[in-house]
């Protein structure tokens, strides 16, 4: 094997005696790589970087000046091309979330053996091979491509339609191509396959791949708009196609583009069996505000994940979901309760419920997807709580997370968290060996929600759970050890306490706050807890 033909690997980690056995243990050639060098934190490794690109960066997490998810996030924004695995003694999820950002190709728990590591190398290698030969055949035909006379009106059309270039720049170009823009109104619309809508790196892949089914959807389109004699057509970036609409007959019209982008993603089904997604803009009537009519298609696009893919989608005045929407974390919350109770048959028409929420107020995949990770977090704390961490289900969370990323639809993604949350329902329902443990859990979370009333008893509770006194006292005590209203006054000591140290109320208002209506009676029972007074407790507390 060549030298040349290697791939660059670059080893960062803080303990000088791992360098050395990972550095002379692992076969780095015979696995394709060459390792130019190991250093011990990641300010070291950008140094090196900057002068001496890699292809491959290894590295630990935990390390002094800059460390592994830094220098990741780092890589990840500038030298989005580098790949990285990283070699962690963290098995917490949090880490294996932030890894998820930065697109890590493999995180891997310390101690690794170097027989671990390079069937990761190995595999790694199969996707570089990948992309390198696509890079080479794209380059190839990007470079035939640019010495044609299609370039040079794609990019005047496309500097017109972005908004590259001032009017005056862009219709001197055109112009010189023969084209001059005289129509009354101009509506621009965007075409992109459905294969392009996965994550970031696949995406890239897909694109590079894929290059020819680009020119498929560009001559398509052209032939559609050139029989309605509607407009022009030309390649935008990530492989798009841009449709510039023009007319002096706006209301004959309006259904006309529709037609149009509709046919196109038609004729891709039908013809190439290519899915694709038009986002329309809305009309303009100057040509220098033609950019703005670009700006709403390309947003439009971003919505297929919510409304479906290969379908014509515009924005228009339609409500776009821009503030936190109380209804969903409403579901979300449901979701857990009815897990917590083992009420599993109900967890399926939360998350429909989801659906509807998000179907009726329009909303970015990113904006969506936090939500989606706020349910993944608290499952991951019904799991903690039922001491299933250290299974297989609990880190499964992770994989989960990153299969949703690539979701094209909003059915696929709330499709894996159902099948998800039946596997989080399977592990706790066997975690449970009684009835009793569930009335429980329920009457923690119940206090929690409720300790500030200071009418809550052990029958308000009863009453919630719909089970006698008698018999709920003795599952409680079995369950957590405790009575319910020992549970109940150290919830409401420990809430006390946060509020105490961290705020400026007044002692009576902490009382009431945490559910005692006599602040004198409130005061007796902090010391006894506590040993102190709420006076003294807080001065010695707050900063």
């Amino acid at each position: 094997m060549k030298m040349s033909s290697l791939y660059r690997a670059l080893f960062v980690d803080d303990e000088g005696l791992i360098r050395e056995e990972v550095s002379k243990n692992v076969p780095w050639m015979s696995l394709g790589y060459e390792l130019i060098g190991s250093c011990q934190n990641g300010k070291e490794a950008l140094e090196i970087i900057e002068s001496h690109p890699v292809d491959l960066v290894l590295t630990d997490i935990c390390m002094p000046y800059m460390d592994g998810m830094d220098l990741s996030k780092v890589l990840h924004d500038k030298y989005p091309k580098t790949k990285i695995i990283i070699l962690s003694g963290y098995d917490e999820f949090e880490y294996a979330k932030r890894a998820l950002q930065y697109n890590v190709e493999e995180y891997i728990l310390k101690p690794v053996t170097a027989l671990e590591l390079g069937e990761a190398l190995k595999k790694l290698k199969g996707t570089l091979d990948k992309e390198r030969e696509a890079d080479r055949v794209f380059g190839k035909m990007n470079t035939a491509y640019r010495k044609s006379k299609m370039l040079l009106y794609s990019n005047a059309m496309q500097n017109l339609i972005v908004g590259n270039k001032s009017e005056k720049e862009s219709r001197k170009e055109l112009k010189e191509l023969g084209i001059e823009l005289t129509s009354s109104y101009y509506r621009v619309a965007v075409v992109q396959l459905d294969l392009y809508t996965r994550d970031k790196v696949l995406e890239e892949k897909a694109k590079r791949e894929s290059a020819l089914m680009a020119f498929v959807v560009y001559n398509i389109s052209q032939e559609v708009v050139k029989e309605y004699e509607a407009g022009y057509v030309c390649q935008g970036k990530d492989l798009c196609t841009l449709l510039l609409l023009c007319t002096d007959r706006k209301k004959e019209f309006e259904k006309g583009a529709w037609d149009i982008c509709s046919k196109i993603v038609n004729e891709l089904k039908e013809t190439m069996h290519l899915d694709a997604t038009v986002g329309l803009g809305s009309y303009v009537e100057e040509v220098r505000d033609i950019y703005h009519s670009y700006e709403e298609a390309e947003y439009a696009i971003e919505f297929r994940y919510v409304s479906g893919s290969r379908r014509v989608i515009e924005i228009g005045t339609e409500k776009i979901g821009k503030e936190e929407n109380k209804a969903l974390e409403q579901c979300i919350e449901s979701f857990i309760l009815h897990m917590k109770a083992g009420e599993f048959e109900k967890t399926a028409k939360d998350i429909d419920k989801m659906k509807e929420e998000i179907s009726n107020v329009r909303m970015e995949k990113d904006r969506i997807f936090l939500y989606f990770r706020q349910m993944m977090d608290k499952m991951g704390e019904l799991l903690k709580g039922a001491d299933l961490k250290d299974t297989s289900i609990y880190q499964k969370q992770y994989e989960v997370l990153k299969e949703i990323m690539k979701d094209a639809t909003l059915e696929e993604s709330l499709e894996r968290l159902k099948q998800y949350g039946k596997e989080v329902e399977d592990s706790l329902e066997g975690q449970k060996n009684t009835r009793g443990k569930r009335y429980a859990i329920l009457a923690v979370d119940f206090i929690e929600k409720n300790y500030g009333d200071s009418s809550l008893n052990l029958a308000t509770v009863c009453s919630y759970l719909n089970i006698s006194t008698s018999r709920f006292s003795s599952i409680f005590k079995n369950t957590t050890g405790k009575t319910f209203m020992e549970v109940l006054i150290q919830t409401r000591m420990e809430k006390a306490k946060e509020l105490l140290s961290n705020t400026d109320m007044k002692n009576y208002e902490i009382a009431e706050k945490v559910g005692f209506s006599d602040p004198h009676y409130f005061s007796i029972s902090f010391k006894k807890i506590t040993g102190k007074t709420p006076t003294e407790f807080a001065r010695e507390t707050r900063f």
